[in-house]
């Protein structure tokens, strides 16, 4: 009997360039968070690399007293983050965390001669950390062991030691709560109000505090969190703002007569909102969008910081508002969100910044006279990031939904750009209100946009309706309408591209994080617009994700998914669901699930995929890591996914890309991708359930940090304007947009940077 050769093993140059890209992603250093000394003469930074969290101390400027000393030798070893300086600019108050695990320290570092001394033991995770103006006390936002933490900080429990077992749930655990440290005496006294959870707090000193409260300890609590003013020493809560949406960033002006918070969605960036504490009357102040940083200086000015577009944005809130800077380009803070930090005088502002063709770094800029806002570099944290990553542009696009909405995205390709009609890949950010923003290696979706482009895909990361960076109304335009709108803007930028000649529509993939995932899945499931998709993360059954994600019960009201206690509401949720998803032929689809995840439990992912296998109208494989949350951290594991979803690709889209060096010239015109790939109607109208009821049914953000060495890996909300009726909808088809190039130096622009040289959702 005569055997087949075995067939050979398919060419994986897709993954192993997108392996090799991932790992130069990988192995920078990402400044997370960089504060001045009050005086403007030093920088902390807080980074984390691919060894843990650590300090970094640079001069502001050349200086006779030379640079400022890190931890000396003889320093405990620790994994040290969010530094906070005292008025006397020398000693440097910060969290270390033990390498084995345990609570965290509340250490001092003289950085006059690099001594280290602990001033307390806090009881959990620190989450935020204040110092009050005159720098005797601290006050610390501690998370209790075992306390859940939403999708955009890993989807895992807070562990100071090995997970229990049995692991108790019961209410009331693992609530977040405030600790008051005298940093004379090292005397940690909690003064949080007994059965609240603070989200976030704004102080000062003494013993008035504002804070983002609610009573429900888990992340789903965090939508229905309220603003309250803190009476520490009474240990009492009175509300000041209840929002309509969700709270974060709040702060408190030196005369503590006024506070002020910012008011969005989920993911929260938005408007800022005013309280007097003295007569309780709210200020909305207008002509604000996207903000996610707030400080009131000592003139009692209110600035702040946020997103714009694919960019970032600079200014001043209040009855004058102000823009002082914007640019394409990604600031940084300890939120993952545009943060700055200024001197005490004003006149000095630091911040993390990266964008295309620049790796992150902290940078520092004056903020009035002839140099105003010209960012420069003040560490030099990715010398060589890697010419994988340095190859690669970034282009602005924009298109019209068929609706008119106008869409934002950015286009990374390899190449020369009339390289095409090259395969694309739409990826799709989680939240939906987060966004992709210019920066060098974004990092959603499993960090694949980059590398992909480094492979020959085209790739698009699209902004839809729901996403933050162009106003509130924009980023709530899915509230009630998930899996419409949107679903009906991607779509359009898949035909914009194709009918540009850019995108071949025969090599075409949707792959999604989270939210994104929940896209992604429904793309592949109601339309044949795709010939692969990859979905990570995501919920796929909104009925059942509303009882067991950590989130449920507030996301899923967020966004007016459905009632769940109602039969109407039963079957809205059912009728947004992936693993309900009719209209297509069938698309492979890949999952990748972290087994650990508490946002989007793994069993969403199990109930899509059976789903998909029991349908049979198109290959379906499923791949679960353990101990991985809502994002994947372990380097092995990360770089297995990509991997996958890059053969996954190779395999459903005909092989691998072409080398963008040396594109083969299309030997036919390409085709405008046919009607019927795209839904007949709305992908927003409700599709039928075949369960008559909820019964026969078979059965994605709040404000705390994960542990920086983990968190850190990752990298990384106007109006909607409609065309006036009529126009012209081939100007939709046209290529429109610029590229990204390294800013140069001038008023509003970044300022000197080193060519090529030298990051952040559910």
């Amino acid at each position: 009997m005569t055997v087949a050769a075995a067939s050979p093993a398919p060419p994986r140059r897709t993954a192993d360039t997108v392996r090799r890209v991932l790992g130069e992603a990988l192995r920078l250093t990402r400044p997370v968070e960089a504060r001045i000394s009050p005086d403007g003469r030093h920088v902390a930074t807080a980074a984390a690399t691919p060894h843990g969290a650590r300090l970094v101390l640079t001069p502001a400027a050349a200086s006779p007293d030379g640079a400022p000393h890190g931890p000396g030798p003889g320093a405990p070893a620790a994994e040290r983050h969010t530094p906070r300086w005292l008025p006397d600019s020398r000693t440097l108050l910060h969290v270390a965390e033990p390498p084995g695990g345990g609570p965290a320290r509340l250490d001092a570092l003289d950085t006059g001669d690099g001594t280290v001394r602990t001033l307390a033991q806090l009881p959990g995770a620190v989450e935020e950390l204040h110092v009050c103006d005159d720098g005797r006390e601290a006050l610390a936002l501690c998370a209790a062991d075992g306390a859940e933490r939403d999708g955009m900080h890993l989807g895992l429990p807070v562990r100071l030691g090995p997970a229990p077992a049995p692991e108790r749930f019961a209410p009331g655990l693992g609530a977040r709560t405030l600790h008051h440290v005298d940093l004379a005496d090292g005397r940690r006294t909690e003064v949080s109000p007994p059965g609240l959870t603070v989200w976030n707090a704004a102080w000062r000193g003494g013993t008035l505090a504002v804070a983002t409260v609610g009573e429900d300890p888990l992340p789903g609590g965090y939508y229905e969190a309220r603003l309250a003013r803190l009476d520490l020493a009474a240990r009492t809560a009175t509300t000041l703002y209840t929002p309509a949406g969700q709270l974060a960033a709040p702060s408190l002006s030196p005369d503590l007569r006024t506070a002020a918070v910012v008011e969005g969605i989920s993911i929260v960036s938005g408007r800022p909102v005013t309280v007097d504490l003295t007569t309780g009357a709210v200020g909305r102040p207008a002509g604000t969008e996207d903000a996610t940083w707030l400080h009131h200086a000592a003139d009692g000015t209110l600035w702040y910081a946020g997103w714009d577009t694919h960019g970032s944005r600079v200014g001043h809130a209040g009855p004058e508002p102000r823009v002082l800077w914007r640019d394409t380009v990604t600031l940084g803070g300890p939120a993952f969100q545009p943060a700055l930090s200024l001197s005490a005088d004003g006149r000095l502002a630091a911040t993390v910044l990266d964008a295309p063709g620049r790796a992150p770094e902290t940078v520092l800029a004056p903020t009035s006279g002839p140099g105003a806002w010209q960012w420069r570099p003040v560490t030099a944290l990715n010398p060589d990031p890697g010419p994988g990553l340095a190859a690669l542009t970034t282009e602005e696009t924009r298109w019209h939904a068929p609706d008119g909405t106008e869409v934002h995205g950015l286009l990374m390709y390899a190449g020369p750009r009339a390289a095409g009609p090259r395969p694309l890949a739409l990826l799709v950010h989680g939240g939906p209100a987060w966004l992709w923003s210019a920066g060098y290696a974004p990092g959603d979706v499993l960090g694949l946009a980059p590398a992909l482009a480094a492979a020959g895909h085209l790739v698009l990361l699209a902004n839809p309706r729901g996403s933050s960076g162009r106003g509130l109304d924009h980023a709530r335009a899915v509230v009630g309408d998930v899996g419409g709108g949107d679903l009906d803007d991607l779509l359009a930028g898949v035909r914009h591209l194709t009918a540009a000649g850019l995108a071949d529509p025969d090599r075409t993939a949707v792959l999604g994080h989270s939210y994104g995932g929940h896209a992604a899945a429904l793309l592949a499931g109601r339309t044949d617009a795709f010939r692969a998709a990859v979905v990570v993360s995501a919920p796929t059954d909104w009925l059942s994700f509303t009882h067991t994600s950590n989130i449920g019960g507030g996301y899923d009201r967020a966004y007016a998914l459905g009632d769940p206690t109602t039969p109407a509401g039963r079957e809205a949720l059912l009728a947004r669901s992936a693993v309900l998803a009719a209209g297509g032929r069938g698309t492979p689809t890949l999952l990748l699930h972290g087994e650990a995840d508490r946002v989007t439990p793994v069993g969403q992912a199990h109930e899509l995929y059976r789903s998909l296998v029991r349908a049979g109208r198109a290959p379906a494989e499923l791949y679960v890591y353990p101990g991985e949350g809502h994002e994947f951290t372990d380097p092995d594991h990360l770089l297995d996914a990509a991997a996958r979803a890059a053969d996954w690709l190779d395999t459903h889209l005909g092989g691998p890309a072409p080398d963008p060096a040396h594109p083969a010239a299309p030997t036919t015109p390409p085709r405008a991708a046919p009607e019927d790939d795209f839904p007949r109607e709305s992908s927003g109208a409700a599709r039928p359930s075949p369960y008559r009821n909820a019964r026969e049914h078979p059965a994605a953000p709040g404000p705390a940090r994960a542990g920086r060495r983990r968190a850190a890996r990752r990298g990384a909300a106007a109006p909607v304007r409609r065309p006036a009726a009529g126009r012209d909808r081939r100007a939709a088809a046209r290529p429109v947009g610029r590229r990204l190039r390294p800013a140069p130096a001038g008023p509003g622009r970044p300022g000197p940077y080193p060519a090529r040289r030298a990051w952040r959702h559910p």
